[in-house]
């Protein structure tokens, strides 16, 4: 029997290949196709190096435009030329990951030398009055970037932009920038007007890329890894072509990329082609589907659960009646409060939204209306994430919805 890494030794295609290049953390030293986009920012920010003041900045474009990406890149820049001149340092914040004030604040003032800021427990007029030392003791032009903005401001109001402005009044050797970066374009209107007038901002908007915008992407991707003549033309077009019909997004194009090279790779084939990009579009709408019940609040898995053991059982589809007293079955087995009817009937409707389920509308004739159910997953593999989360691994020896009734 040959050994099982055989084909990975005899296959010419490269061995050590950097897929870092392909990350979305990677910056390029050149960003295709969004020059108009990087002159606009860069001839405001660049008033800093004359010692002027730039205007704050609100970036709008759908995901995979490359907004974050580029200011990451105009970031870098601009740091390297004021290196000899002036401060400057670009601060980045993703506001889905710092979701309140004291998190924004505290690491607004850690990026700083000073006074270390703890990750909880103080007051915010302490937490305001240390971030304002530190900046004023490291004495510059700070480029605040907001990404993701819109979603700190829908879940927490905009309070903490106020506050960000009213810090940049009161510093007497610093100064700030915003920089925030959306894809909603209406974001401008759920501010308030004290916030709009003293944001007083620039607005860009990031276009979606063309199919042949993404192709030429791609292709300084695969030259800056140096495997060009191991990618087809063929699976680059047709990568760029479907990342152009979902919105022109780049990002997810980079990551069918690098998907496509690692399937090629593995197979012990020699050169990236169609095939392998097909394979890869597979792999990640799979994934993308496993990802999303694995972030399922705990009681829409327990939902989730209980459908899955009622096609278990033998049948395509059930009315919302069975799928309640699935799910109670599912919740009582796993230790968790029981929602009503009505409310599970909500959550069937966010699990058909998210294309989980398909939940349609029957007429019974005189008996009225119901809802009839139906997964649209691998409930096997639905089961194992579902499995992974702690609140049900009692269940895990628990297969039919028989058994989980007697438990």
């Amino acid at each position: 029997m040959d050994n099982i890494f055989k084909k990975y030794l005899e296959g010419t295609f490269p061995k050590n290949i950097d897929y870092g290049v392909f990350e979305p953390s990677f910056i390029p030293h050149k960003m295709p196709h969004r020059e108009k986009e990087i002159g606009v920012i860069a001839e405001n920010l660049g008033r800093i190096l004359l010692g002027g003041r730039p205007k704050n900045i609100l970036v709008f474009g759908k995901s995979g435009t490359g907004k974050t990406a580029t200011m990451k890149y105009i970031g870098r820049e601009l740091e390297e030329a004021s290196r000899e001149r002036v401060n400057v340092k670009t601060v980045f914040i993703n506001c889905q990951v710092k979701d309140n004030s004291y998190s924004i604040f505290e690491t607004l003032g850690n990026a700083f030398n000073g006074e270390r800021i703890p990750f909880t427990g103080w007051s915010f007029d302490r937490l305001y009055a240390t971030t304002r030392k530190n900046l004023d003791q490291w004495g510059g032009n700070v480029i605040l970037v907001l990404d993701e903005i819109d979603r700190f401001v829908k879940k927490n109001g905009d309070d903490f932009l106020y506050q960000i402005l009213l810090l940049d009044s009161e510093l007497e050797k610093s100064r700030i920038t915003i920089v925030g970066i959306t894809n909603d374009l209406k974001f401008s209107e759920y501010l308030d007007s004290r916030v709009k007038s003293r944001l007083n901002e620039e607005k860009i908007v990031f276009p979606p890329y063309s199919s042949d915008q993404i192709y030429d992407i791609l292709m300084d991707r695969v030259n800056i890894a140096g495997i060009g003549g191991f990618v087809s033309e063929g699976a680059l077009r047709l990568i760029s072509s479907l990342a152009s019909q979902e919105n022109g997004d780049a990002r997810k194009a980079i990551e069918m990329l690098r998907t496509s090279i690692q399937i090629a790779f593995s197979s012990g084939d020699n050169r990236v082609e169609e095939a392998h990009v097909f394979s890869a579009k597979t792999r990640m709408e799979y994934d993308a589907v496993m990802e999303t019940i694995r972030t399922l609040p705990v009681q829409a898995k327990a939902l989730l659960l209980g459908i899955i053991l009622l096609r278990e059982s033998g049948n395509v589809q059930y009315t919302t009646g069975e799928v309640f007293e699935a799910y109670r079955n599912v919740a009582n087995g796993a230790n968790l409060p029981v929602l009503t009817p009505r409310r599970i009937s909500d959550m069937l409707s966010d699990l058909d939204s998210l294309g989980l389920i398909t939940a349609h509308v029957t007429s019974l004739g005189r008996y009225g209306r119901t809802k009839m159910i139906e997964i649209n997953v691998s409930f096997n593999d639905a089961k194992k994430v579902i499995f992974e989360d702690e609140n049900f691994s009692r269940l895990k020896n628990t297969p039919t919805m028989k058994q989980l009734r007697l438990t």
